[in-house]
């Protein structure tokens, strides 16, 4: 089954992403639409019929994104941080569960795109030496307050 939020150990360090998060993904899918409705357009002038039913199909589809997909997301996605160890659950239908020792993480990234400068959130970017973890979208204070952690 899917693990929710609450199944993330409960602590003073535990942590949900921003709130601000649903509204980010938001605009990613009105960003992806608008650039399909582009493509979509050019194919209006060609194929009629086709490019009707595609614009229909992506409006069910980004409807449910906006109205389900996102806010569900939101749900089972999150953080915790523990003495020495970070706690990441992430995904929705592929659902990852990730424990970091912070003995080894290499160095650690801050990261923030456009739309996250503007709702004042970033993703935190974990590199060990055979992979790297992200939290996306959470507040800029809580990354660097965990990135402190995670380099002493």
């Amino acid at each position: 089954g899917i693990v929710m939020k609450t199944d993330l150990p409960q602590n003073k360090d535990s942590n949900l992403l921003s709130e601000k998060a649903v509204n980010i993904w938001r605009i990613r899918a009105t960003i992806i639409l608008v650039l399909f409705s582009f493509i979509d357009g050019a194919l209006l002038v060609f194929m009629p019929i086709t490019a009707t039913v595609l614009g229909i199909a992506a409006l069910i589809v980004y409807l449910s994104v906006i109205f389900i997909y996102c806010p569900a997301l939101y749900r089972v996605c999150g953080y915790a941080v523990n003495k020495n160890i970070i706690i990441i659950e992430n995904g929705l239908f592929f659902h990852y569960h990730t424990k970091i020792n912070f003995s080894k993480v290499q160095y650690c990234v801050i990261s923030q795109g456009p739309v996250q400068k503007i709702y004042g959130v970033c993703s935190l970017t974990f590199l060990t030496a055979g992979s790297s973890e992200k939290i996306i979208d959470i507040s800029v204070t809580n990354a660097q307050k965990i990135k402190i952690s995670v380099e002493e």
